[in-house]
């Protein structure tokens, strides 16, 4: 792979995009300040991070996940929907099967426009009391704090996020999500760690909410979730999480990292 050269595809899932790399020869390996660059908005592509797949011997695949300020991500539910309709068009998954991310071993399966991916629970919701009392913890990849209100648009999220993400309750850092019950669906709001800001949409986080809908209001699965930049459901069969919604292609490109790159 040309160091100077970069093949990339845009992808957008449920309003989250990212950048896309195929890596299967690891051939590349960004440095931190390359992706903040290529993720900047204003002097770069812009994105809410960048998946690199790459070759795993045990899955059809391995996801390499990276957040906009450069760090490694865990996991990430709706780059992970992208990145197997990724896979698929270069023919490295099919229809179902396996990938390996930072968490562990994922199913997926694509049906049409919708992709659905295994979410990894291995612990059970916390309740917790910051920022305020009847929230939960919980970790669905990443850790997540869930926070119900009345009215997600009423609220201030982005210094919320900040101070949460800084608590000492939360020593690893946090993302932040406001939930509202409408009786039949719900709507949240997500404040992301690692992007730093609030994201159009979760699929961890979508996750973290419909797990404490399900515990604290009883709501049956499939638990569909309305986040501003589109639906995602969350389903619970055979003790196995999934995630679904939509994800697809916006554009693909070749940039100059040499030209993006900034002090």
């Amino acid at each position: 792979m040309n160091p100077e050269k970069l093949n990339f595809q845009k992808y957008v899932a449920a309003g989250n995009d990212f950048i896309m790399i195929d890596n299967w020869d690891a051939s590349l390996a960004l440095r931190e300040n390359q992706i903040i660059a290529l993720c900047d908005r204003r002097f770069g592509v812009g994105a809410d991070g960048i998946l690199m797949l790459g070759k795993d011997s045990s899955t059809d695949f391995r996801m390499h996940y990276y957040n906009a300020d450069g760090s490694r991500g865990e996991m990430c539910g709706n780059g992970a929907r992208s990145l197997v309709k990724f896979a698929a068009s270069l023919d490295k998954a099919g229809n179902t099967g396996t990938f390996l991310a930072d968490d562990g071993i994922h199913g997926y399966a694509i049906q049409g426009g919708s992709v659905e991916v295994e979410i990894l629970v291995n612990d059970h919701m916390h309740p917790v009391d910051v920022p305020q009392k009847g929230c939960g913890f919980i970790n669905t990849g990443v850790p997540h704090v869930v926070v119900p209100v009345k009215d997600v648009d009423q609220q201030d999220l982005d210094p919320l996020g900040h101070s949460m993400n800084d608590h000492p309750s939360y020593p690893e850092g946090t993302n932040v999500n406001l939930v509202a019950d409408l009786d039949q669906d719900f709507k949240v709001r997500t404040w992301e760690r690692g992007v730093n800001m609030e994201t159009l949409a979760c699929g961890t986080g979508a996750t973290a909410v419909a797990l404490f809908a399900h515990k604290n209001w009883s709501k049956p699965w499939p638990i569909s979730l309305a986040f501003p930049g589109g639906v995602l459901t969350v389903d619970h069969r055979a003790n196995r999480y999934w995630l679904r919604g939509p994800a697809g292609l916006v554009f693909e490109a070749q940039i100059s990292l040499s030209k993006i790159q900034r002090n």
